[in-house]
């Protein structure tokens, strides 16, 4: 049978990278950059280029790390404080995500603009 579920404490609380995400990340870094090396002509527009694709490799990142989310613990008699503890680590992250997202945009807008 399977034992009884472990409170965890405070710290022990933290979101779960599983395969898929790590996959992301890693296969969009290692796909796009060296497509951007081989298709890229260095003397032309090569700022704007570099800033839009960092951009969205940024924004694929930040996505990511927005959509990560805490493991079930279980049922516990706490008056849901295990809840609110992982709503506020799942929202730090969610923040951290966007941060990123936004400062992708911003990347890419550059690109375009400039």
């Amino acid at each position: 049978m399977s034992e009884a579920p472990r409170y965890p404490q405070d710290n022990e609380v933290n979101v779960e990278w599983k395969p898929l995400h790590i996959a992301i990340v890693i296969l969009s870094v290692l796909v796009i950059w060296p497509l951007f090396y081989c298709a890229t002509d260095f003397t032309k527009n090569f700022t704007n280029k570099l800033l839009s694709v960092a951009g969205l490799n940024i924004d694929i990142i930040g996505v990511v790390i927005a959509s990560l989310k805490t493991p079930f613990y279980g049922f516990f008699h706490d008056g849901g404080k295990i809840e609110i503890t992982r709503a506020i680590v799942e929202k730090r992250y969610f923040q951290f995500g966007m941060w990123f997202i936004a400062l992708g945009f911003f990347l890419q807008a550059l690109g375009t603009l400039l």
